[in-house]
């Protein structure tokens, strides 16, 4: 007699599991691509702000692509609370790409750092000191040393 399968209990074929991601990850680079044109520069400046979604599109839509062909031997399909942390992963970042021209960079990105760090588990005052640190980092990275205009908040304008 065969014993139960208990240990295959929630397990989806890793072949299933990757091209659905990879298919997802696909449809995020192509509208990441898409979106990005809409996107305006200020006048005579070299590197525009949709130069760094197409950058990132380009190396995600690549990989998407493997997944989709080659699938890896990855055979578990991540619990509830992996797949729970995941989703509300995504939702930040789309409430955060709405959110960062009517806010300004600086506050929207604040707390979308803060709150991404603590999905992962860290403490709040972790997640309020090196989520202040990361954002203005990512601030200074992105308008003094790369010259791409962010978005201000309402009212501020230097």
């Amino acid at each position: 007699m065969s014993e139960p399968l208990s240990d295959d209990a929630g397990r989806v074929p890793g072949v299933i599991g990757d091209r659905i991601a990879g298919a997802l990850l696909l449809i995020l680079a192509v509208g990441a691509w898409w979106l990005s044109h809409d996107l305006e520069s200020g006048f005579m400046q070299p590197v525009g702000p949709g130069e760094y979604p197409r950058l990132v599109s380009l190396p995600l839509a690549a990989l998407s692509l493997l997944l989709i062909v080659k699938p890896g031997l990855n055979q578990r399909w991540p619990g509830r609370a992996a797949l729970v942390r995941q989703a509300l992963t995504l939702l930040l970042l789309a409430c955060y790409a709405g959110l960062v021209k009517p806010l300004g960079f600086l506050p929207a990105s604040l707390v979308a750092v803060i709150l991404l760090i603590r999905l992962f588990g860290a403490p709040w005052k972790a997640a309020l000191s090196s989520g202040s640190v990361l954002t203005l980092a990512l601030y200074a990275l992105f308008e003094f040393a790369l010259g791409m205009p962010l978005p201000n908040m309402p009212g501020l304008d230097w």
